[in-house]
């Protein structure tokens, strides 16, 4: 657990102006099937809590999984573009002690998302791969059968999807990914379709940044929907040391964009906060977090949340840009850091300091060798004004590079942004960018550290993601018999795969338990059911079959 004494007075002053205003979700989550147990909140920032009622902001992104110990403290996507009048569009959020950039929720037809559409949406969508084998398992789906997390699932069409508080949600367009096993394009577990997931467990969520409030950054909006899927597999190898973040990018604006790039910033905390250091490998796009010293927590004491003796290192890598293909990947746009404080490479506070920092320059947009020459950049060769695009770009074991070990740099509390490269983003276009969470077990600190072992878990869920990414999932038979279409409105069909079932067997059943007779017509192995006559609602059809009473629930439009 850690206080920030710089933000608790901030905190109280936004939380009494917030009396007023519309409230922030406090909605939460977290993967916690492998090694990792890491929590994320419905307003896209994760790996803590946030609750305005105590002040106390609790790391959550535990490593081992169960124990006090975390590798990160808070960390949040940013966005950055330029539109094609040449304004500045950024969406950012660190701690949101001034305010929030982005909501739950996707943007409707006129690209903006009201608060009531916020609440609910401010839900996180958890699933876990034995339910769906278990679901696959069965011969026949009806709502009684199927796991909540399933029949539940914010599919595109899903008459059972449930929101925030149990609201009931009307999904028109595509939301969360599913096998549609009847080609449809509707999402109806009754029928037998399920979410399509990597990983053996998943959660899923949406949000966007033109909802009720975009008073983080102080920037233009840019009408961004984002919908996130994170996942993790469990596996007893290396993969269990990483969870993966998807990010699927939707410009609901009128606005073509260039320079648009995806960020994640983090407050890079692993075990005690104030002893860590960062670095970057370029040729996996990584992030690094590790120890200053080999003795974690040694200076303080050994606080719960300190690792001690021969700690583990941490990362961040992005596993898929725009612009990558099959064996190749664009580089990373940019790696950095800034200061806990209010100076020229200290915490930003309007747009423009956080598109200069998704570009590697200072706050002020000066580039990083600028700094070095006039003697407060970090230390490093420079041999001309250009533009650096990484700090620290060296392994901690190399004496003559650049990392904070070979600068002898004093270790800190550190916050780092990591960045895609510019891509292009034109008014409906939709892009992907997939991010890892990664660590490393008893990795060492400085001196006498290296980044082998997180560069081999690293290379784990590359892999795991390329081979989860070509996987088409399997579309079990339809089943027999079938009732179809679903919704329906004037006819509902029954097919018999040539088995026999008693036509006087088959009934409707309401909502509330009565029967209503009907007359099927059987004609090529197929009833036919005249509807009409029913008033709007969900009902099921009850058959005979073997013997045994079956039921297919369908809805009547």
């Amino acid at each position: 657990m850690k206080k920030h004494p710089l933000l608790l007075i901030i905190c109280l002053t936004i939380h009494i102006s917030q009396a007023n205003a519309q409230t922030p979700f406090l909605t939460r989550d977290s993967i916690n099937i492998n090694n990792i147990n890491a929590t994320v909140m419905v307003h896209g920032d994760m790996w803590w809590d946030k609750d305005f009622n105590s002040f106390i902001f609790n790391s959550k992104c535990s490593f081992p999984n169960g124990s006090q110990k975390s590798i990160f403290f808070a960390s949040s996507i940013w966005l950055s573009a330029i539109d094609n009048s040449g304004q500045l569009h950024v969406s950012s959020q660190t701690y949101r002690q001034s305010g929030n950039d982005y909501w739950p929720g996707p943007l409707d037809a006129s690209d903006t998302l009201t608060y009531a559409t916020s609440h609910d949406w401010a839900k996180i969508w958890k699933i876990n791969k034995s339910d769906i084998d278990a679901f696959l398992g069965l011969s026949t789906h009806s709502v009684s059968t199927t796991p909540m997390s399933i029949l539940t699932w914010p599919g595109k069409g899903n008459p059972f999807a449930v929101g925030n508080g149990g609201a009931a949600l009307s999904i028109t367009t595509d939301m969360a990914p599913f096998v549609d096993v009847n080609g449809d394009g509707i999402y109806d577990p009754v029928l037998g379709d399920y979410p399509d997931i990597k990983g053996d467990q998943a959660l899923w969520w949406v949000f966007s940044d033109n909802g009720s409030t975009h008073d983080h950054s102080n920037g233009k909006k840019l009408g961004i929907e984002i919908h996130a899927l994170s996942y993790a597999w469990n596996r007893g190898t290396d993969i269990d040391n990483s969870i993966f973040y998807e990010y699927d990018l939707l410009n609901k604006s009128t606005n073509n964009y260039t320079n648009f790039r995806l960020a994640q910033w983090a407050d890079a905390e692993l075990g005690y906060y104030y002893d860590d250091f960062i670095g970057f490998d370029s040729a996996r796009r990584m992030a690094i977090v590790y120890n200053g010293t080999q003795d974690d927590g040694l200076n303080a004491g050994h606080p719960l949340d300190s690792y001690g003796l021969n700690p583990p290192q941490a990362a961040i890598s992005i596993v898929y840009s725009p612009g990558d293909g099959l064996t190749s990947q664009v580089p990373a746009g940019s790696f950095t850091t800034y200061n806990n404080d209010f100076s020229s490479i200290g915490t930003p506070t309007i747009d423009s300091n956080c598109y200069n920092y998704m570009h590697s320059r200072l706050e002020n947009g000066k580039s990083i060798a600028w700094n070095r020459r006039h003697g407060t950049a970090p230390c490093g060769g420079f041999d001309s004004m250009a533009d650096i695009k990484y700090l620290y770009p060296d392994d901690p074991s190399n004496p003559k590079g650049w990392s904070e070990c070979s600068c002898g740099n004093m270790p800190g509390n550190r916050r780092f942004i990591i960045s895609t490269s510019d891509f292009t983003m034109n008014a409906g276009d939709r892009q992907k960018v997939v991010l890892a969470l990664i660590a490393a077990d008893s990795a060492g600190g400085c001196p006498g550290t290296n980044f082998d072992k997180i560069k081999t878990v690293a290379d784990t869920a590359h892999n795991a993601y390329r081979r989860a990414a070509s996987h088409t999932p399997v579309i079990p038979p339809k089943s027999i018999p079938h009732a179809y279409p679903n919704p329906a409105h004037d006819y509902l069909y029954l097919e018999t795969g040539g088995k026999t079932i008693n036509a006087e067997s088959i009934s409707i059943i309401n909502s509330i338990g009565q029967k209503i007779p009907c007359e099927p017509i059987l004609s090529s192995n197929k009833y036919t059911i005249n509807i009409l006559f029913l008033p709007c609602g969900v009902y099921s059809l009850l058959y005979q079959m073997d013997g045994k009473t079956q039921n297919a629930l369908f809805i009547k439009q």
